[in-house]
């Protein structure tokens, strides 16, 4: 038993007495039905890397192959796939304020990185934020496509405002102009003949830290939407989204973060570290209807694949990795892939619980009034994946009841993670007492 947790199992179980399809129909989550995003993404992503080592070098064309070749050698035949660079990739625009790659970290030119990637058999992704660039605006640059009917002045808000969170990038956009669609469009078309398959959407509202409508989004979320699809290219918003407009992303995104960064932004503590991941139980609780097939929950990177690097214990690392899977939730690393230390490739390439999670069936709490947790989702076939956690400080003993999920009768149980069946069990099941060899423990 860890210090800070004493229990996290992943138990898959199958009804022996009922189908258990009955009633399910409350439990199945929303989401927009949208044929590109059928099951959460898998992959990795740059930042949580960037952040620990801030050089710049995790988004050079040199460390993002070496991170493709270590999914394809460790990874990608347990369904890991993108590969997604985020911020710092750009290094400019053209003339018609379309973003350029960077030349430093791209000498051979940025296509040379893609189609590295694309031959590696994966996807790639980059990384933009809502607005209209002020460089842009300060020369008024025409856009592309429009014979010099539209510049970019013509679709900033006057007076000017202020659209990204950090007051120093963007101005935000008048889409009751038709220019500004064609503008977004023209960012859409070049990053479809790149090959890009995935954006990152970043500095979204409401959200963000910004939880009212000052600086609102959803003008830009919009518009990027449409645009994007017409190259089929993932679309996913970030960060700390406002839940009472769930409803919108839902239409227009494949994918939202609904917590803060998950990273420590302190490379004396680690990648991450356990409060990061505990605030996250919360949100889900209340996030877990609106994910389904079309768009997920975005918990953010899951850091639990490279030792003391990652800031968590080994409890805590699978508390991490039970959590994301049961959730349902966008299941990307944000770990250096060439340097996976044992135990976080065993979790990470545990196919039974990436099942769990790609099958799209988001777990909820029985209760968040108390630290020792059930979560449970209905799948809808005569089974049902259920997750005990102990986010308590001390060790104890989580149980559930047969009849708090809608069972009637006995279970059979599986341990998703030890690979092995544990019994059929009459009224439910104990995560602290379910060895027979243990005193006192029995079915």
């Amino acid at each position: 038993m860890a210090k800070r947790i004493g229990i996290s199992l992943l138990l898959f179980m199958m009804v022996a007495v009922q189908s258990g399809v009955a009633g399910t129909t409350r439990n199945v989550a929303e989401a927009a039905d949208k044929s590109l995003a059928q099951k959460p993404y898998m992959g990795w992503s740059s930042y949580s890397m960037q952040v620990y080592d801030p050089s710049g070098s995790w988004i050079s064309a040199e460390s993002i192959k070496k991170q493709s070749d270590a999914m394809h050698e460790k990874l990608q035949k347990h369904g890991y796939e993108y590969i997604n660079i985020d911020a710092g990739w750009n290094g400019g625009m053209d003339e018609y304020g379309r973003p350029l790659p960077n030349t430093e970290r791209y000498p051979d030119g940025f296509q040379e990185v893609i189609d590295y990637v694309h031959n590696n058999g994966q996807k790639i992704g980059i990384y933009l934020i809502p607005g209209l660039s002020i460089e842009a605006y300060n020369n008024d640059l025409e856009i592309y496509g429009t014979n010099g009917e539209c510049r970019v002045r013509d679709i900033a808000v006057q007076p000017l405002k202020i659209m990204d969170y950090w007051n120093s990038y963007t101005y935000k956009i008048d889409f009751s102009n038709p220019c500004a669609q064609k503008y977004i469009d023209s960012i859409a078309d070049l990053l479809g003949e790149w090959g890009i398959d995935f954006l990152k959407f970043d500095s979204v509202t409401p959200g963000s830290g910004i939880n009212n409508l000052s600086r609102d989004a959803r003008g830009d979320v919009e518009a990027w939407s449409k645009a994007l699809a017409r190259h089929d290219i993932w679309f996913e918003l970030s960060w700390a989204l406002d839940h009472n407009y769930v409803d919108f992303w839902k239409k227009f995104a494949n994918g939202w973060r609904i917590q803060w960064d998950v990273e420590s932004y302190d490379s004396n503590i680690g990648l991450t570290q356990w409060a990061n991941i505990a605030r996250l139980f919360p949100d889900a609780a209340i996030w877990w209807r609106d994910a389904g097939p079309g768009g997920w929950n975005d918990f953010d990177s899951l850091n639990v694949g490279n030792g003391a690097m990652d800031g968590l214990t080994k409890d805590e690392r699978k508390t991490a990795m039970t959590f994301w899977a049961v959730s349902a939730a966008q299941l990307y690393l944000g770990n250096d892939m060439t340097r996976l230390d044992d135990y976080g490739l065993e979790l990470l390439t545990n196919d039974e619980v990436i099942a769990v999670n790609q099958a799209g069936h988001p777990a909820h709490p029985l209760s968040m009034d108390t630290q020792q947790q059930v979560w449970y989702a209905n799948n809808g076939d005569g089974t049902y994946n259920v997750a005990l956690f102990n986010l308590g400080s001390r060790s104890a003993a989580v149980d559930v009841k047969w009849s708090d999920i809608g069972l009637a009768g006995p279970a059979s149980v599986r341990d998703l993670w030890s690979h092995s069946e544990l019994g059929t069990f009459d009224t439910g099941f104990s995560g602290g007492c379910w060895n027979p060899m243990l005193p006192g423990c029995s079915r």
